[in-house]
């Protein structure tokens, strides 16, 4: 990382999240209905190439530079998206982005849509997004992460983001790793319908069952620059 955020705060508590269901489960909607409670005056960074967040979309780099620009300055809530290609080399940029703008003074979201297809290996993450989910908490930083294929996902991911949310998965090797991850059984992972979820804070609490109801996203801004 080459740029440093601002007004570190240990005291905020770690929220960062992840969100995993296989293709259809509904892990999109069950974020929204996380994010949809946020106040107005939160900061929103989101990694969404399909638009499933609502917030103004920038393809290119130096339009999603000036949209988080505008925003921060504004001095109010904002929900900026980077949707161009997929990869590696673009998600350690975004990383290392949403690193450099954290203000440990107010909370900063952070929305990563389908982490498999920007995970090198299922060991450690990338050293940016290492950097992110192992620092960006005292800077005000919440991580969440959703992806359909856990599998594939970085071990850093799933070590730094104590709370969970674990939907339908697909066969029986990845129903045993989630309830293993979050202490159910397997049988009540192969019985989670669409748009059901347990979740999981990371303690020694009995995971929830939350059952939610499917709505459209509204407010995606394709920009055009």
């Amino acid at each position: 990382m080459r740029f440093k955020p601002s007004n570190p705060n240990p005291s905020w508590k770690n929220e960062h999240s992840l969100f995993l269901g296989a293709s259809g489960s509904g892990k999109s909607q069950m974020c929204r209905f996380v994010t949809d409670k946020l106040t107005k005056d939160a900061r929103v960074i989101l990694w969404d190439q399909s638009g499933d967040h609502k917030g103004a979309h920038f393809e290119t780099k130096a339009g999603f530079i000036q949209g988080l620009k505008r925003g921060i300055e504004s001095g109010g809530g904002f929900r900026v998206a980077f949707c161009g290609a997929a990869n590696v080399s673009n998600f350690e940029w975004w990383c290392e982005v949403a690193w450099s703008v954290l203000d440990g003074n107010r909370r900063t979201y952070l929305v990563a849509e389908e982490l498999s297809q920007v995970c090198v290996t299922a060991a450690k993450a990338s050293p940016n997004a290492a950097v992110l989910l192992n620092q960006s908490r005292k800077y005000g930083g919440v991580f969440f992460g959703l992806s359909q294929k856990p599998q594939e996902v970085s071990k850093t991911f799933f070590d730094q983001c104590e709370h969970k949310y674990i939907g339908a998965q697909r066969g029986y090797a990845m129903a045993e790793r989630m309830a293993r991850e979050i202490g159910v059984s397997v049988d009540q992972i192969r019985a989670i319908k669409p748009l059901e979820f347990f979740y999981s804070d990371g303690s020694f609490n009995e995971p929830k069952l939350i059952k939610i109801a499917y709505k459209k996203p509204v407010g995606v801004r394709w920009m055009k620059k």
